[in-house]
Order: structure tokens, then C-alpha cells, then sequence
């Protein structure tokens, strides 16, 4: 292809996607939108925008500290989560991927303006990607831009890329990596191949895997074409150089594999007699979405131009061995999407989900690009095979979408698209002057301006309404709470976690390192996932997503809360021991005057076993009687018996409440006067929401994963989250111990609790108590703890190193309120000891009487091997490029 070809290819493609751009995002120009999604605290504001601005602070702190001859790497933050890993945790978001260097020039005030930016600039990425793919292969020039605006603008951008960022990453790699296959099978330098393993696998784990799967299906249908090579050697060089390119990626890779291995997402539970079929208006849905912007479950995002659906049509209507690769690659795509057992192995055998649709949008927009010039050129067969797709769209949308809008355009589009192919077939002048280009190129750029009208209008959806306002993220996300911290002139030790009451945005704490009690990342350690959830807490919605204690003082105690930040119009009932000591027109801030040392002791313990035979409420008062260790653990404190200063006292059992109709439900359930104290808590155990429509075997169906319903005691009322069976979400049963205003109560008659159904659903709860509470007892186990030997002279950098002194007269176990992790090292007076994971998520240590200087270091796990590896891997592929170049030279001279 000549250079001015090319040329032309990049100056038309950046001039339309310019133009498509401009309309596309009209709506949210004209609304004063940005495109950070998560106005209510979804993905984009609370992960995405988070976690890159602080990954720009943290480049800029990197390079600032290498100045300065400080060589040290922060790899430890309490402000993730409950105290996370740094690289594991965000390399999902921001670490790792090569583009998101330039959040090093982004602060709290313009980052919201590079991240809008760098969306636009990833998709315009990954058409200048499909570009370079398509001139290597030397197909029309037309062709392959039209089928760059189909890639770009499919629904997998449209409805997931401006959610996600790193979504548009796995499009920008995808042709590459196909070109780069092609290049080895031809006995070209191979050295793209493994250059895009090693960017993808750095870039996020997850998709690289879906790339992987991708470049296998695509090599295997692609053999057939290069078999002279043989079979085995062929995998033998693939395996080389893919090898190589995941040693590079080892720096990055390793550390968040092991990070994965733990991680509280992946242990989901799916049934596997569920997952050979989608339900019937599924699959209506993929041939209404084909072309038509209908949305659909399990993340399935196609909404191809109408060109696609009509090039498909004639690509199978051609008889063309050196075709077979894009009709086979177009069957396996339709089968993937077609069975959820695909999805679920496409989404690392997890739950399953479409969102490898990428590779599907790739695969349309190539098919395209190989037919353009026979759509210029119709065979009698093609023609009627095209109308008989346009009757048969037709006559889908009258049985079954009729009323539609959305649908109801894709047909309008449709049409036009074929009267146009049917104009250029028939009148020869439209080849002068390159017309019937042209009206191509209008054709597809109006399919895809009425594909984002779709999607982004407000006369036809509701997606814009759930994105931040221009120039407000940083103050959705965080600045009420750093405001009045800055007020009150609290200086932040990395250490004091924070409980805002009234946010409804997790990790709000991340970009100004507050250590508070959110969390809502996809790699999550399950060992704080798990004990959280066990203990019974409303605001724990998934197992990657938990926000506040619900003010259960204890907790906050054992858990290092020092403050309480509330809105200023807030009624809830802050716990006794915390006292107001500022407010602002908007916020109050509260401080625990009674709070646990940060690095408290117990002299005995309990197993984890026997913790986890206790009910949510026990467990709680267990961690204030004794330290929670797992068994078969040596320790020299003494081990004991949890002595229950509760009473639990059962309402009923199996309860069922059903609800078929979308009208709202209320169900009331008394509780007798004697079984309320002063201070009790109404305990639910093993809730569960089923839809009806479960239970026919080999049928997948979509739970709701924000279903909810509401409980209302004493005139309290609290909304509870429980992902509803077949969710991919689904935490299975779940237990709740809500707190009682028994201020509210008329301790002479039977009080009431009244349940809000808010779904069409089956609500089972396997039982209901009231659990009392001895504040005498407990009292004194939370003073005992208080007043028992702590950590003194405590000192923290902030991020790897942590130190401080105790004294004890006993063996004891020391609790230090930092997420237990295998990166951390400890040592007692400089000799190493084993780091104990107590209460089933914080760091512990073994103490014998005497005196004690503890110090905690952190070392990212696979860190240091994965650097070594991907020096290594990287020294071996120079080796090979700079021998290659010397043959190359020396071939070269003989010839000369």
C-alpha cells in the first residue's frame, strides 16, 4: 500500500471520528456532563477517576523521591480499602498500563479533564490500531476505514468504554496482537508478538487473559492457511515468544497474580447446571441489538452499524475458500455469545458475562473491510439475501419489539443502508469522483449518530442522568469530608481510619490517602471480605464492595475509628463515646475521646473455628474478650473460652414471603415486649432472595445484583442490599444484625418489625432474634482492653514501615489495626517473628513478658522475583533484536 494511500487512510479516519465525536457526545456537552460515570457512586468516580488520580501523585512522588536520592517505592496504602496492597489493587484500574503515565501532569483540580481526554484518545487508538492492522493485510482503503468507525463506535464503547476506561485498552492491543500473530506465522520478526503479550499482561491481567484466548482461536482458525509448518513446531514458536513477553510483563504480573489468588471476587459461586442456556428473550435480544441499540444482560454490547449486519449476510453468500477465516471467526463468535458456558470461561471461569465483545466488534468490522467492494458490486444472490435480513429484521420487530423506538430506528437505518447499497449497484456515475465512497462513509456515520442518539439521548434513555457534572468530581468523590478534616486541622498519620456516615461514594478516602472504612475495588482481600461480612453489616453489598460499620462502636474500637464525619441535617445516633468537635454548613466531625491504642493486646485467645460457630452479635463481643487466631497457630498467650454476654432469643424460623406482582409489599412480624433491652439488636439469619423464574435446569437466569428490601423497627427504617440468587454478585445467604432505637419502643406492648418488598421475588429468612446485649460485661471487656499493655512510640512513614514499643507483664498477643498481609515482615527487638492474622483480617505477634520494639515491613509479594524476571526476559529479546540485526547486516554486505 503506498504511503500516500496511507495518509489518506489516517487524515480521513481523524477527520470523521473528530466530526462522529462531536455528535456522539452532544448530550453530554449540552447537559454539562463529563464522562465520568458514577454520579450515585458507581464505577467510574469511585474506582476509575480515584484511582488515577492517585496514581498521577504517585508517579510524580516516584520520580520526585528518585530525585532526591530516595530510591524507596511506596507499596503499602491504608487508604485503600481497609490498608491494601498498592500495585495489586490498582494495577486493575491505572498501574501498568503505559497510557496512564500522562496522569502524571493531572492534579485534583484537572484530572477530571485528562480523564474525558484519554477516553476520547483510547478509542481514537484503537481505529489508528485497526488501521495499521488492515494495511498490513492490504485491503481497501475505503474498506478499512469504514471498518475502523465500526470497531470504534460499536456498542462495546458506547455502552462499556466510557464507563471504563481500561475497557478501550483490550481494543487498542487486539489488532495489534491478531497482526502480530500473522507475522509469526509468516516468518516475519516476531518481536511484536511478544512486545503486546508483555503491554497486555502489564496493562490488566483480566482482559489479557481474554486477548490470549482470542490470538489462540484466531492462530487455530488461521492454521489450516500455514500447515506446511507443522503443527507442533508451530505452538513451539508461539509458546517462545509469548513466553518471553510474559517474563517482561513478570514486574507487573507477578505480584498481581498472587494479589488475585486472594482475592474475595473471585470465590463466586455459579451453578454449573445453569449456564448451557440464556433465557428465550436473550436471544431475541442478540438479533435486536444486532443492529439496534436494545440493551441487554450479562453485558452482551454489540450494536453494529447496519452496514455490518448486511456485509455478514454477504459474506456467507460468496463462495471464497481464502474467506474461511472470517466466516469461521464470525460462527465462533455467535456461538460464544450464544451459551453462557462460554461467557463464563471468556470471564476466567467466574460467573458468566460478554464482556469479550471486543473481539466480536473486531471480528464485524474486519468482515466489512474484506467485503467492501463486494457491496460495491452485488451478486443476484446477495441482493435477495440481503432483503430477505431486512424482512426478516421486519418481521422480528412486529412479533416481537413492535414499540420499540430503539428497534424501530435500527429498521429505518437499515433500510436507508441498503437503498443506498441498492443506488451505488445500480448507477454507474456514482463510481466518478469517488460517490459511492462517500455515500458509504455518510451512510455508516449516520447509523452511528442515531446509534449514540440511542444511547445517550434523554428521550430515549437514562444513561446520562448517572454521570458527574463538569468540573465536579473531585467534589462528588471526597470534598466534604477533606473539608472539614482541614477545618478541624486534623493531621492525617495514615493511621486513624474515618466513618463517613452519609457518603454513598466508596473509596472516598483514596486520592488524599484517609484511611476510612469504604472499599469497592475488584481485587479485595477476601480475609477482610469475609470477616466483615460474617459480621453481619447492612452496608456490605458485595464481596468487593462494603462501606461503614453501621455505627457499631465496637467495631469502629477494634478497627482504629477515630472519627465520625456526618451531614449537617443528620439524625442518626452517634455512638457515646464520640463528641462533636466541628461543624460547617454542610458537615459535623465527631472524635472517639474513649478509642482503642492503634495496637492493643490481649493476654488470651479463641480459634478461628470456634469464632465461626458464634452469631454475628457473639463475635463481635468475642474480639473484645479475646484475640481470634486461626487453628493450629502456636502462641504463647493462653487460650480460653468465649464466655457469651448475650442472649439471643429466637422470634420464629423459615420464614417465606412470596411476591409476584411489581407493586411494593409490606409484611409485619411482632416481637414480644420481654425480648427487648436496652440494648439488643434484631438478628437476620440466612436471607435470601430467589427469583421465581429459577430452577429449570440449564437455564441461566439474571438475578438483580442491587436488589434490596427495606426493614422497618421502631420507627427505623433501613434498606438491606441482598444480590438476588443467579446475580453476578450472588453472595448467597446472607445474616444481618441491626442495631435497635429502643428509645423509639413502648417497652409495655409487643414491638414490630415491618418488612418492604421491593421486587417480584421469593424472601426467605431462615431465622429471626433479638440479641440482647450485657453493657455491664461488655463495658468492662472494652475497658479491660483499653487499659491492657499497647503500643506506644508509634511510628509510620505512610506507606512500608511500621514501628512502636510495648511492655507486657504476661504472654500476650499483639493486635495492630493494619490489614493482615503474607508482604508483611515483622520483628520484636530486631529478631524475626511470625506475623499472625488476628480477628480474622489485622496484623498480630506472639509476645512473651518483657519489653518489645516491633517493626512491621512491607515488600510487595512477587515484587522483587518479578523485576528480576523481566530484566532478565528483557536482556534475552535485546539479545535477540541486536543479533537478528547483525545477520540481517551481514546477509546484506555478501549480497553487496
Amino acid at each position: 500500500m503506498k504511503v500516500t494511500t496511507k495518509k489518506y487512510i489516517f487524515i480521513t479516519y481523524t477527520i470523521l471520528f473528530t466530526i462522529l465525536c462531536i455528535v456522539v457526545f452532544y448530550p453530554f456537552y449540552v447537559n454539562h456532563l463529563s464522562l465520568i460515570w458514577g454520579l450515585s457512586g458507581q464505577d467510574g468516580i469511585s474506582q476509575h477517576y480515584a484511582a488515577l488520580t492517585y496514581y498521577g501523585e504517585y508517579i510524580r512522588n516516584f520520580f520526585s523521591n528518585l530525585i532526591h536520592g530516595n530510591f524507596s517505592l511506596p507499596m503499602w496504602d491504608t487508604s485503600i480499602g481497609y490498608g491494601s496492597d498498592i500495585i495489586s489493587s490498582l494495577n486493575y484500574y491505572a498501574i501498568g498500563d503505559p497510557l496512564n503515565l500522562v496522569y502524571a501532569f493531572a492534579n485534583k483540580s484537572n484530572a477530571e479533564y485528562l480523564y474525558n481526554f484519554m477516553i476520547i484518545f483510547r478509542a481514537y487508538l484503537a481505529g489508528i490500531s485497526f488501521i495499521i492492522f488492515g494495511c498490513y493485510l492490504k485491503k481497501n482503503s475505503h474498506g478499512i476505514i469504514i471498518g475502523s468507525l465500526i470497531y470504534v463506535f460499536s456498542g462495546f464503547f458506547l455502552i462499556y468504554g466510557i464507563r471504563h476506561p481500561f475497557f478501550l485498552n483490550p481494543m487498542i492491543y487486539l489488532p495489534l496482537l491478531i497482526m502480530a500473530v500473522e507475522k509469526i506465522y509468516r516468518k516475519e520478526k516476531p518481536y511484536l508478538f511478544t512486545i503486546m503479550i508483555a503491554v497486555s499482561a502489564m496493562s490488566n491481567f483480566y482482559f489479557f487473559y481474554m486477548l490470549t484466548i482470542a490470538a489462540v482461536i484466531y492462530a487455530l482458525i488461521r492454521f489450516p492457511v500455514y500447515k506446511e509448518s507443522g503443527f507442533f513446531k508451530t505452538i513451539g514458536r508461539f509458546a517462545g515468544w509469548y513466553i518471553l513477553g510474559l517474563g517482561i510483563s513478570m514486574i507487573i504480573l507477578l505480584p498481581v497474580l498472587i494479589g488475585f489468588s486472594n482475592n474475595a471476587r473471585s470465590a463466586s459461586t455459579v451453578n454449573y447446571f445453569n449456564i448451557f442456556l440464556y433465557q428465550k428473550a436473550y436471544y431475541i435480544g442478540v438479533i435486536q441489538q444486532s443492529i439496534g441499540y436494545h440493551p441487554l444482560t450479562r453485558a452482551t454490547s454489540l450494536n453494529y452499524v447496519a452496514l455490518a449486519y448486511l456485509a455478514i449476510i454477504a459474506l456467507f453468500l460468496k463462495k471464497s475458500k481464502e474467506r474461511f477465516a472470517y466466516k469461521a471467526s464470525i460462527i465462533v463468535s455467535i456461538i460464544i455469545i450464544l451459551f453462557p458456558i462460554f461467557g463464563y470461561v471468556m470471564h476466567a471461569f467466574t460467573y458468566p458475562t460478554n464482556r469479550w465483545n471486543f473481539v466480536l466488534a473486531l471480528v464485524v468490522a474486519c468482515t466489512v473491510t474484506e467485503v467492501y467492494e463486494d457491496l460495491l458490486n452485488l451478486t443476484l444472490l446477495q441482493k435477495l439475501g440481503i432483503a430477505v435480513g431486512i424482512i426478516f429484521y421486519c418481521l422480528l420487530y412486529k412479533l416481537m419489539s413492535d414499540g420499540m423506538l430503539d428497534i424501530k430506528l435500527a429498521i429505518i437505518v437499515l433500510i436507508l443502508t441498503a437503498l443506498v447499497l441498492l443506488l451505488i449497484n445500480i448507477f454507474p456515475f456514482l463510481s466518478k469522483f469517488n460517490l459511492k465512497h462517500f455515500l458509504m462513509y455518510g451512510v455508516v456515520c449516520f447509523s452511528i449518530c442515531v446509534s449514540a442518539f440511542a444511547h445517550y439521548s434523554l428521550k430515549l434513555s437514562q444513561v446520562t442522568v448517572k454521570y458527574v457534572t463538569n468540573g465536579k468530581a473531585y467534589k462528588t468523590l471526597c470534598e466534604k469530608e477533606t473539608n472539614i478534616l482541614k477545618e478541624s486541622d486534623i493531621k492525617n498519620n495514615k493511621l486513624d481510619r474515618i466513618e463517613s456516615i452519609n457518603s454513598n461514594i466508596p473509596n472516598w478516602g483514596l486520592v488524599d490517602h484517609i484511611p476510612n472504612t469504604t472499599n469497592y475495588l475488584s481485587v479485595t482481600d477476601k480475609n477482610v471480605s469475609n470477616t466483615l461480612m460474617d459480621l453481619g453489616l447492612t452496608q456490605y453489598q458485595y464481596k468487593f464492595k462494603f462501606k461503614k460499620l453501621d455505627l457499631r462502636e465496637n467495631l469502629m474500637n477494634l478497627y482504629g475509628v477515630k472519627y465520625i464525619i456526618t451531614n449537617k441535617q443528620s439524625h442518626k445516633k452517634i455512638p457515646s463515646g464520640y463528641q462533636l468537635i466541628n461543624e460547617n454548613d454542610r458537615s459535623k466531625l465527631y472524635e472517639n475521646k474513649n478509642i482503642l491504642p492503634f495496637g492493643y493486646s490481649y493476654n488470651s485467645y479463641i480459634t478461628e473455628s470456634e469464632y465461626q460457630k458464634l452469631n454475628a452479635g457473639q463475635k463481635e463481643q468475642a474480639m473484645l474478650q479475646s484475640a481470634v487466631i486461626d487453628d493450629n497457630v502456636s502462641v504463647s498467650a493462653k487460650k480460653t473460652v468465649y464466655s457469651d454476654n448475650t442472649i439471643t432469643k429466637d422470634v420464629g424460623t423459615n420464614y417465606v414471603f412470596h411476591k409476584k406482582k411489581q407493586k411494593q409489599k409490606n409484611v409485619t412480624i411482632k416481637i414480644p415486649k420481654n425480648y427487648i433491652s436496652a440494648h439488643c439488636y434484631l438478628y437476620l439469619q440466612d436471607v435470601r432472595l430467589t427469583p421465581y423464574n429459577t430452577g429449570r435446569n440449564h437455564i441461566l437466569y439474571d438475578g438483580k445484583n442491587n436488589s434490596r428490601f427495606s426493614v422497618n423497627i421502631a420507627g427505623h427504617k433501613l434498606t438491606l442490599y441482598n444480590p438476588e440468587a443467579g446475580s453476578i454478585y450472588d453472595t448467597g445467604k446472607r445474616s444481618y444484625l441491626i442495631d435497635i432505637d429502643t428509645s423509639n419502643i413502648d417497652r409495655s406492648k409487643d414491638a414490630t418489625v415491618t418488612f418492604t418488598l421491593k421486587r417480584p421475588n421469593e424472601y426467605t429468612i431462615g431465622k429471626i432474634s433479638v440479641v440482647n446485649i450485657n453493657d455491664k460485661q461488655q463495658n468492662a471487656n472494652l475497658n479491660a482492653l483499653k487499659n491492657a499493655p499497647h503500643l506506644t512510640n508509634i511510628s509510620y512513614d505512610g506507606a512500608n514501615h511500621f514501628s512502636g514499643d510495648i511492655t507486657t507483664k504476661d504472654n500476650r498477643i499483639l493486635c495492630i489495626p493494619i490489614s493482615y498481609n503474607k508482604g508483611w515482615k515483622a520483628t520484636d527487638n530486631g529478631k524475626p517473628v511470625k506475623l499472625l492474622k488476628v480477628n480474622g483480617m489485622l496484623c498480630g505477634i506472639s509476645l512473651n513478658a518483657g519489653k518489645h520494639h516491633i517493626k512491621l515491613d512491607y515488600t510487595t509479594p512477587g515484587l522483587k522475583a518479578g523485576a528480576c524476571t523481566s530484566l532478565i526476559s528483557l536482556i534475552i529479546l535485546i539479545g535477540f533484536i541486536l543479533r537478528n540485526r547483525k545477520s540481517h547486516i551481514y546477509k546484506k554486505s555478501n549480497i553487496q
